[in-house]
């Protein structure tokens, strides 16, 4: 769009130099001719959280937001928590690991862990983990010291982070050779489980058996309680900015310094199929956890955020779930060029049931497939400077901190779960999902859109129950899928 392209006296193909500078009047004169008389603003849509997205992006334009970007590895942390990650190895490959049983789940793990995987994410309520012999079955095999291995935050979070720091233990592995995440985030399952929303100083006792492993993140803040609530981007990060928080006045109260306290946190992010507000989400956390971080006297490394990209499994289907390969590639691209520090992918048939080795397969193959075949790992931050993508990280970290600080204002995420604020608004968006979902203005591609009538329907093992909590998962397919099932 800088030139019109055009050829010279000669017939050849005109030298840039030589050819017309294109201005953003021209461009207008052009559009609007091919739009039929329209304005160019006709094109302008609006995201859940009020963001215009306008059809072109210009340094130039007059309502740019000046982006603070920094450089990766420090601050504010936009572009990157580290100037090396991608270009040693690339993300973390994290498979999800649901097979029920133990025995079941450990051969699930030892088959992602040998074809590609670089650690596991165990679910113990979906392995049905009753203790550390449970989970010691589960990792058979494993070497403990070489693998990193994240727990699902669950009802039982800080008994199963118990269990996984008595393991490493009981089989010697040193603390620095340690890592994972032990999943303790009782203001996340409060949401999704029902639980109180209480922090107490049980998730600061098991903070304190693995304060001399580096590589390990006792404290959870999952935030996609929320988004698969029907919540908004700018919503999903407030909400894990002030749950981060909550987590460090406890520390803070129980005499742990604040680089110490942020270095035991990991922030889980859904990702969806919306690739650029997936990737302007997950940059626009990094640079509010920066200000949080900041704010409480952090300095260098320790401000930048740890997070985890999990796709999100409210974009899943369970009529024509071969859609959903392409939805979890679009999120894994998108997690990957945001630059997560590891990412999770849903395998496809996940809502249909317990997914089965080709699910867990595909999943991880497509991690594999965008690393190693696309090479997205080998750039960090290779979406900055897009004038769009900088504008969309901008307003989206504005709207992020106005919502941040409503929620401090009114007590904080305790109080926010507690009262069921975040319900409300969760109803309240979603409500709004629900209209734009009936009118089509926004489509589930294979199940309210192009259906398929002689569809044969997947069969997978019955999945656990959903969680009975004050923030259900929202699916938009449910909508339509009771209609054109087979």
């Amino acid at each position: 769009l800088t030139y019109h392209l055009g050829m010279s006296d000669e017939g050849l193909p005109a030298q840039v130099g030589d050819l017309e500078v294109a201005d953003r009047a021209l461009w207008v004169a052009m559009a609007e001719e091919s739009l039929g008389g329209r304005s160019v603003e006709s094109l302008t849509t609006t995201t859940d959280d009020g963001i215009p997205i306008r059809a072109l992006y210009r340094s130039d334009d007059p309502d740019m937001v000046e982006p603070m970007l920094g450089v990766p590895g420090s601050s504010p942390h936009t572009r990157g928590g580290s100037a090396a990650v991608g270009l040693v190895g690339g993300w973390d490959v994290r498979s999800l690991i649901l097979d029920a049983g133990p025995e079941a789940a450990n051969v699930a793990a030892l088959d992602e862990l040998e074809n590609g995987s670089t650690s596991v994410l165990l679910d113990p309520v979906a392995i049905e983990i009753d203790g550390m012999s449970d989970l010691d079955s589960t990792l058979t095999g494993v070497h403990l010291e070489m693998v990193a291995v994240a727990l699902v935050p669950g009802p039982r979070c800080v008994e199963s982070a118990n269990w996984l720091v008595d393991l490493w233990e009981e089989r010697g592995v040193p603390a620095g050779d340690r890592a994972g995440d032990l999943g303790v985030d009782p203001l996340g399952v409060a949401a999704r489980h029902g639980t109180p929303a209480v922090v107490d100083t049980l998730m600061v006792e098991v903070a304190s058996r693995v304060a001399e492993a580096g590589r390990v993140c006792a404290l959870s803040v999952d935030s996609t309680p929320y988004s698969d609530a029907g919540l908004g981007p700018s919503w999903e990060v407030a909400c894990s900015l002030a749950t981060g928080v909550a987590y460090l006045r406890a520390l803070e109260d129980k005499g742990v310094e604040v680089d110490r306290a942020l270095s035991t946190m990991a922030f889980t992010y859904s990702a969806s199929a919306d690739q650029f507000m997936t990737i302007a989400k997950f940059r626009a956390a990094r640079r509010c956890w920066d200000r949080v971080a900041a704010t409480c006297g952090a300095e260098g490394t320790g401000r930048a955020q740890v997070q985890r990209a999990l796709t999100s499994a409210a974009m899943i289907t369970r009529v024509d779930p071969w859609v959903n390969m392409l939805r979890v590639t679009a999120a894994g691209f998108a997690a990957g060029v945001a630059g997560a520090d590891s990412v999770t992918l849903h395998p496809f048939d996940s809502t249909v049931g317990r997914p089965d080795a080709f699910g867990r397969r595909m999943a991880r193959n497509t991690q594999l497939l965008l690393m190693e075949e696309s090479h997205l790992a080998r750039t960090v931050d290779p979406a900055g400077g897009s004038w769009y993508i900088e504008d969309l990280t901008e307003r989206l970290a504005g709207a992020v901190w106005d919502r941040f600080v409503s929620i401090e204002a009114d007590g904080g995420m305790v109080e926010a779960v507690a009262s069921g604020r975040i319900a409300a608004e969760a109803e309240v968006a979603w409500t709004a999902r629900e209209a734009g979902l009936a009118s089509g203005a926004e489509v589930v591609t294979g199940v309210s859109q192009f259906p398929n009538p002689d569809e044969v329907p997947l069969v997978r093992p019955e999945a656990p129950a959903a969680p009975d909590g004050p923030l259900p998962m929202r699916r938009p397919a449910d909508l339509f899928e009771g209609r054109v099932a087979p």
